[in-house]
């Protein structure tokens, strides 16, 4: 691992967030960054990262929703490096935007918390299936996955100096 190298790390519990953790990886790796792709509970040390894309399917802190407390766990190291978030899809109707993409106000609250360069929400809430207990997500929107990821890679190609 190198000082620049950028750490994708996710929580997942039926594969849908580890996938587009996964896709996120491959966009940035095409790039040419170095990248780390792992599960969030697993991440011990984040010494040599220069930046860090979190994911979880929601962030919930009372839940430790993003990998056994990951924000929690490495808040005092946050602020020296370039972070962005993700979840996997929308909790609640409310939440879905009238244009179609969904945005979780969670996430997005979190990231303000913490003072992430980013935020995003991938899935969208189905409409023809209604139910008071689950929402139904449609399949994520693997185009919109990697033009995030284009933005986050142009971010972090501009000239700013490493993390060692």
């Amino acid at each position: 691992m190198s000082a620049d190298c950028v750490l994708v790390a996710y929580a997942s519990q039926s594969g849908s967030t580890a996938g587009i953790a996964a896709t996120i990886a491959a966009e940035l790796r095409a790039a040419g960054l170095s990248v780390d792709c792992r599960p969030a509970s697993d991440v011990e040390d984040l010494t040599g990262y220069a930046a860090i894309i979190l994911g979880s399917g929601v962030f919930l802190a009372r839940r430790m929703s993003d990998g056994g407390g990951f924000l929690t766990r490495h808040a005092g190291h946050l602020d020296a490096r370039r972070v962005w978030l993700f979840a996997a899809g929308p909790i609640g109707r409310a939440r879905a935007a009238t244009n179609g993409t969904a945005e979780d106000a969670g996430v997005m609250h979190v990231a303000r918390g913490i003072g992430a360069r980013g935020a995003a929400t991938f899935g969208a809430i189905d409409p023809t299936v209604g139910s008071d207990l689950f929402d139904h997500l449609e399949p994520t929107n693997q185009a919109r996955v990697r033009g995030w990821a284009r933005t986050i890679v142009d971010e972090l190609t501009e000239s700013e100096p490493s993390i060692a």
